[in-house]
């Protein structure tokens, strides 16, 4: 079983605990828990910032940058695909070379 399992499975067991479900009623602890939760997400936002200003610095291409370029990719590809198809199908037709833009 690997760690974050293992973890949701002791926080399972943690919150069937009557002292836990009695603390998770107090309103400060909530107000407590939601405040952590919004630190995290502000330490996780200021750390990518920082992240990305270091790569610009050092001239590397950040992840959103990579994952937009991967999207870019796919995007001219696909429309490659639909450019060819209708090429191919226009080549099986018109044998006579009549009624085409060439002929």
């Amino acid at each position: 079983m690997d760690l974050k399992q293992e973890l949701v499975n002791q926080a399972l067991k943690l919150m069937q605990d009557p002292r836990v479900m009695r603390a998770m009623q107090n309103p400060k602890v909530m107000q407590g828990l939601l405040g952590a939760i919004a630190l995290r997400a502000k330490v996780q936002k200021n750390l990518e910032s920082s992240v990305e200003l270091v790569a610009k610095s050092l001239s590397l291409a950040t992840e959103a940058e990579v994952r937009e370029l991967r999207r870019t990719v796919r995007r001219l590809e696909r429309e490659l695909e639909a450019q060819k198809k209708p090429s191919t199908a226009q080549d099986g037709y018109g044998g006579s070379g009549s009624g085409s833009e060439f002929g």
